[in-house]
């Protein structure tokens, strides 16, 4: 018998145990499953019949870029980005990419340097404000103004009269100031939209304005002639009330810029900068008395300004303020100063200044390192939440990356 199989005989057929419950409930589950799916394919079914014209392969393909627009900033994640650009090029970080602004286009690049978004333009001085969630671009002094995400353009629009300021909120909502045959200024709120749904007549020369993160009120910073000198009014305005909330007057001041912080607005003036809380009552002012004002970004509610302090130009003093106006760094360098960017992230660096032929990173503790390129005009600087993208006319490519580069 060694070496043969052996069969045990099996009386009747084995039956597994069933619960009837949970046989019931797995029923039920399988039952809206199919039900779940078929109105999924009915669904897209009704869309491939009636938006057959918007579906692309270039549509699906922004889908699914879109789902990684979250990734690090750093300037290692960054590679070379090559463009068509000239000295009067403006550059911006804008949800994790370059955006780079001309006055023949507009252009929207990712990290890897692919361009994602390229929009011709013929407006003669265009200014993008990067938003949380939109790009703002519109013609200073012109009537064309236009919003983007980092795919597509949104909308394109073209204003009544001369735009003379814009700034975006983080929900979209628009405040744009414009000229007016009637009256000197008019004050536009545009909701999330874009639909226009207030308008404010200012008979003061309006110079600045700033709309808060929710949209709900904005500010407007203007001049008026005093008796010997110019006074700068700043008006803090609900949506949807004609009166102004609050009206602070700064006697012999010109606006030259205005923020949204997270806890109100920083109106940036000749001679001072200025605080103020969310019911536009000013908590603090930090005057600029000693320099002429050049150069000055304000990111996030920290500010950096560069001034000239002596007839020659040599020297510059450079200061950055926190969220609250304290003072983070006063110095003043033996260089002759070409431009100023605020630091994203503070751990990282106060600010970068760019003079003719190299940039200076101002470092959380105050030291400064400095990066040279072999050749070109600098144009700009944009500061990441680590390193930055210096910007030529025609590329732009990481520094300060930490790999002995710098």
């Amino acid at each position: 018998m060694a070496g043969k199989e052996r069969r045990l005989p099996v009386a009747g057929r084995i039956e597994p145990e069933v619960n009837r419950y949970y046989a019931k409930v797995a029923k039920r589950y399988t039952a809206a499953g199919i039900a779940a799916l078929t109105v999924f394919l009915l669904y897209v079914a009704a869309v491939a019949v009636f938006a057959s014209d918007s579906i692309t392969t270039e549509n699906l393909a922004y889908l699914v870029r879109d789902f990684g627009t979250a990734a690090d900033e750093g300037s290692r994640d960054f590679g070379r980005i090559v463009y068509n650009g000239t000295s009067d090029t403006s550059f911006s970080w804008f949800r994790g990419g370059l955006a780079v602004c001309g006055t023949d286009s507009y252009r929207y690049f990712d990290k890897n340097g692919l361009a994602v978004v390229a929009d011709p333009l013929n407006w003669s001085n265009p200014v993008a404000v990067a938003g949380e969630k939109y790009m703002l671009v519109y013609d200073l002094g012109g009537t064309g103004w236009a919003v983007y995400n980092q795919l597509t353009q949104i909308v394109s629009r073209q204003a009544d009269e001369r735009i003379i300021a814009a700034d975006i909120a983080r929900d979209g909502s628009v405040v744009m100031v414009t000229r007016s045959r009637d009256t000197r200024y008019v004050v536009s709120l545009y909701n999330a939209a874009f639909n226009r749904t207030m308008l404010s007549y200012k008979d003061s020369y309006v110079l600045a304005a700033a709309v808060s993160g929710d949209g709900e009120q904005f500010l407007v910073a203007s001049v008026r002639p005093s008796s010997t000198d110019f006074d700068c009014e700043i008006e803090l305005i609900r949506r949807g009330e004609d009166t102004p909330l609050t009206k602070d007057v700064l006697s012999h001041a010109m606006p030259l810029m205005a923020r949204a912080a997270e806890n109100g607005f920083i109106v940036l003036c000749d001679s001072a900068v200025h605080y103020y809380d969310t019911y536009g009552v000013r908590q603090k002012s930090v005057s600029l008395s000693g320099m002429t004002l050049k150069y000055a970004d304000i990111v996030s509610g920290r500010t950096a300004l560069v001034g000239q302090v002596n007839a020659l130009g040599s020297e510059h003093r450079v200061m950055v303020l926190d969220q609250g106006g304290e003072i983070l760094y006063d110095q003043v360098l033996r260089q002759r100063a070409a431009g100023v960017s605020m630091g994203r992230d503070p751990s990282d660096a106060l600010c970068y200044l760019r003079t003719a032929d190299s940039v200076i990173r101002i470092g959380p503790d105050g030291g400064e390192s400095v990066y040279t390129p072999d050749s070109g005009e600098i144009v700009g600087v944009v500061p990441l939440s680590e390193g930055a993208l210096l910007c030529q006319k025609n590329a732009a490519w990481p520094i300060f990356t930490g790999d002995g580069e710098t």
